[in-house]
Order: C-alpha cells, then sequence, then structure tokens
C-alpha cells in the first residue's frame, strides 16, 4: 500500500518505532536516594536535600526565595494566601489553562474570573480591564505551553488598579520575558515538577519564588502547618528543642527530600541539555511548518518573549480541511506523531464551576472568551520532549503533510 495512504487507514506510519520516553530521570540520582533511605533522613526537616534544592532554585531563577511545595497546585495555593488573598476576592485569570489554576483561586476562597486569550495562547491584556470590579483583588498569568505573556501590558494594568500579580509558570520553566526568566517578574512565581513538565521531581512537586522575604517567611509557614518557620529554622540551627508555635492556618505542603534530591540533579542539567534540546526541536518545527499552507499562526519566540517550548502550538486554518482538529489528531497519532488537541481549552465547561455561586452561564462565559473557544477548535500542540531530536521533527512535519494531503479540501 502506497505510504500516502493514512496509517489510520492502513498505511505505513511516518514514524514505526516507538519513541524515546519522557521523562528521562538521570539514573545518578539513585545513589542519593539509597542514601536517603538508610539514614531515614526522608523529611524536609530530618535532611538537607530539601534546602539545597530550594537553594538551587534562588541561584537558577535569581535574586528572590524559593519555597518547594508538594505540587503546582499547592504552590498557587499557598503564593495565593500568602499574598493575603480570601473570601469575596475575584482573581482574573483565563479559561484556556489546566483547571488547577482556577482550582488554587477557589482554595484560597476567592473567585475566578475569566478573561479570553489571544492567537499568543496567552491573556489577551486588551480584554482584563473590562472584569476589573472593586472585588478583583489580583490577576493570574498563565505562561501556556511555554509561551510568554505580555507582562509590560498585563503589569500596567495591575499597577494601574493597585492588583497584584501571579505567574503560573507550571509550562514555563526556563522561558524569558524581556530578558528575565518567567515566575520573577510579578509578586510570585509558581512552577510545576508533575511528571509531564520540563523537570520533575519524581512525579509530583512545586515551588513558588518571590522577591519579599517577608512574603516568603509566610509561605513557608503556610505550606507547613502555619509553623513560625523562621523560629522554627534558628532553633534548629542552634540545635534546641523544637517548641510548637503556630501562628497561622497552615497545610503540609512540604516537598520530601528524595523528590529534592531528584529535583537538584534535574535542574542542574537543565540549561545545557533539557532546555537547549527543546529549543532546538522547537525552532525546527517552527521552520518546517512556517510556511505551510494549512498554519496560520506560529508560537511566539522571539527577543523580548522566549519561548521553553514545553509544548509547541501550531493555529491551524481549519477551512481548508474536510475534517475537524480531533479527526486530524487521530490520523497525526496513528502516524506515530505526538500531536494533540489543546486538552483544556474552556474549563468553565466543567461540572466545578456550573454551581458556582454568582457565576455567568455557560453562553455568557462562552460569549465573553470566543478566543478560547475557537484556539480549542484549531489548535494543534506537538510534544518538543529533549529526548526527540531534530530528525524526528522532520519526521513530524512529514507527517502532518501527509495528514494535510489526504484531509485537505
Amino acid at each position: 500500500m502506497s505510504n500516502k495512504t493514512l496509517a489510520l487507514l492502513g498505511g505505513e506510519p511516518i514514524v514505526s518505532e516507538p519513541l524515546p520516553a519522557w521523562p528521562s530521570l538521570d539514573k545518578s540520582v539513585l545513589g542519593d536516594i539509597e542514601n536517603i533511605l538508610e539514614t531515614g533522613e526522608i523529611n524536609y526537616w530530618t535532611g538537607n536535600r530539601g534546602r539545597q534544592f530550594e537553594a538551587d532554585l534562588e541561584s537558577y531563577l535569581g535574586d528572590g526565595h524559593v519555597i518547594t511545595t508538594t505540587n503546582g497546585t499547592s504552590a498557587l495555593h499557598t503564593a495565593f494566601t500568602s499574598l493575603g488573598i480570601s473570601d469575596g476576592d475575584e482573581i482574573i485569570c483565563q479559561p484556556y489553562t489546566f483547571i488547577a489554576s482556577a482550582f488554587s483561586i477557589m482554595q484560597a476562597g476567592a473567585k475566578p474570573v475569566f478573561a479570553d486569550v489571544d492567537e499568543s495562547h496567552t491573556l489577551d491584556a486588551s480584554k482584563l480591564e473590562r472584569h476589573i470590579t472593586p472585588k478583583t483583588k489580583a490577576i493570574l498569568v498563565v505562561h501556556t505551553f511555554g509561551v510568554p505573556s505580555d507582562m509590560d501590558a498585563i503589569n500596567a494594568i495591575a499597577k494601574a488598579h493597585n492588583l497584584l500579580v501571579i505567574e503560573d509558570c507550571a509550562q514555563a520553566l526556563g522561558s524569558q520575558y524581556d530578558g528575565q526568566l518567567l515566575g520573577t517578574v510579578s509578586d510570585a512565581g509558581c512552577f510545576s515538577f508533575c511528571q509531564s513538565k520540563h523537570i520533575t521531581t519524581g512525579g509530583e512537586g512545586g515551588a513558588i519564588f518571590v522577591g519579599s522575604e517577608d512574603l516568603a517567611w509566610k509561605c513557608r509557614s503556610f505550606r507547613d502547618h502555619g509553623f513560625d518557620v523562621e523560629k522554627r529554622l534558628h532553633l534548629f540551627e542552634l540545635e534546641q528543642k523544637l517548641p510548637y508555635i503556630h501562628v497561622r492556618l497552615g497545610f503540609n505542603f512540604r516537598m520530601t527530600e528524595i523528590q529534592s534530591a531528584i529535583g537538584i540533579k534535574e535542574l542542574a542539567k537543565f540549561n545545557s541539555g533539557n532546555l537547549e534540546q527543546r529549543i532546538k526541536n522547537g525552532k525546527r518545527l517552527t521552520a518546517l511548518l512556517e510556511e505551510h499552507p494549512l498554519v496560520s499562526h506560529l508560537p511566539i519566540d522571539d527577543e523580548k518573549r522566549v519561548n521553553s517550548y514545553w509544548w509547541a502550538p501550531y493555529i491551524l486554518d481549519m477551512s481548508l480541511l474536510d475534517c475537524d482538529i480531533k479527526t486530524f489528531a487521530n490520523a497525526m497519532a496513528a502516524e506515530g506523531v505526538p500531536a494533540y488537541p489543546v486538552p483544556w481549552p474552556e474549563i468553565y465547561k466543567e461540572q466545578a464551576f456550573a454551581n458556582m455561586e454568582g457565576s455567568p452561564s455557560l453562553e455568557e462565559w462562552q460569549a465573553d472568551c470566543p478566543m478560547a473557544k475557537t484556539l480549542g477548535e484549531t489548535t494543534l500542540v506537538f510534544h518538543t520532549h529533549p529526548v526527540y531530536d531534530e530528525h524526528l521533527m522532520e519526521a513530524f512535519y512529514a507527517a502532518f503533510n501527509k495528514v494535510y494531503e489526504h484531509y485537505k479540501k
């Protein structure tokens, strides 16, 4: 059968061999894990790797303070609460994101107010001010797929209205805005080290970056049962008996020593191997697709907004095809290519938001966020994991063109 026949219809797939698995962890960490288990120093307070990982992240991100957490969701929850966000407050965020972005707002007692995105897949700054009310306390910025949001415009609006800005960098470790790493251009930046992210700490993990020392202590306290952690660390260093001093409501969001040991190894090689190859893959795929008639919008990646390519999103001109985006993606998958529709384009469709007090109807939300709906119907995202190479990107392109030729009108 001709190679032009879709694999979905019985033809030969473009990528016939299994792809390298991601994540791919540094096996040298096994010795560290064995040591942790042998010594029994498995907890943040009994070992020293948790504080070392935080220090390493501070060195990587720049001048500021890092607080590690159990995952990216708890990082956001900790940041919101430590910034004073609570019952009755409203936080503007995009609906075009994983549901944890909005859930963390609700966990802090506040209400998510959804604002639309633009073709960059990030918040449309021109649509923000219409959502600001006397109850608005902050803007949550999600750097979707590793694409930096328009931080100059967003920060200017926040400053004009005396609002906080929090960055959700779950998909954007290593991305930069105007020479600064994302997560450091706001009041707080939150990261995820889940298994699918740029780096993982063994399946789950998160971190918060803040510039304010006072805010850092509040975050440390909240992630540790509301302890007066500053006093606890001082007593810990003096090897004195620790009294129980709780100064606020808190949770146990501490990262374990095993998670931290993995994080130390993965961060150490992030720039030179992981991030470098991601960017090569993303740039190569974009160079191949930029003149393709089906592609109407490429991922943003320029001197000011440097993309770290968690995934690479391409907006397609679906008017040229006799299929929808899901059918196109299914055909790509059959060709052996990890390319998918956006998995969470409109999270306000989720049942969890249907009964939220005072919420608009689904129809009202969709009318106010038309681009989120459009992107969900037209965007194809490719994995650009660092275990892939540029030859695979060329195979991905060949599969894309093969599927296009089959479905084009």
